[in-house]
């Protein structure tokens, strides 16, 4: 409820499929409490920080409110250099999640692979070059459906 209702941030999970087609598009009914504590403006970025116990969450971490839109940017760039991969097809494999992210900040394609090239090391942004060679930026990402079995990853900074 936290996660779709107040922040914002929709991402189906298993057995939610039904109840998010049939749910009505108004987040609260008129004089709902928790209404009060909705933001207005989705967080695209929240993508990257919302950890549910699937394999495919991103790590928990912990966030100051002073530093919070820059520790989330970490947590993107963290996530993205960790799943991302590049098939022998020349294929780039991205997240569902970067995909939510896409969406919520209206990215497009190539907006994508820009994205992803920035948060990526420079010997890593080569193999997605190769990958552009020669077809459409629509056409060379594939999205990775989420893993749903559990995991708990702890980022590195909480263990110490």
């Amino acid at each position: 409820m936290i996660q779709s209702s107040i922040l914002g941030c929709r991402m189906s999970r298993p057995g939610q499929w039904l109840r998010l087609l049939l749910s009505s598009r108004a987040k609260f009914k008129t004089g709902d409490e928790r209404q009060a504590y909705a933001i207005e403006h989705p967080e695209p970025l929240l993508h990257f920080a919302l950890c549910s116990g699937s394999h495919s969450d991103p790590a928990v971490r912990v966030y100051t409110p002073k530093r919070v839109f820059q520790e989330l940017e970490a947590a993107k760039e963290e996530y993205i250099r960790a799943t991302f991969g590049v098939r022998k097809d020349r294929k780039i494999l991205v997240p569902k999640i970067v995909e939510s992210f896409a969406k919520g900040s209206s990215l497009c394609p190539a907006g994508v692979i820009e994205m992803i090239q920035q948060s990526l090391p420079e010997s890593l942004r080569k193999s997605i070059k190769k990958c552009q060679l020669g077809k459409t930026r629509k056409s060379i990402i594939e999205w990775v459906p989420h893993n749903f079995a559990f995991r708990y990853l702890i980022s590195k900074e909480l263990v110490k």
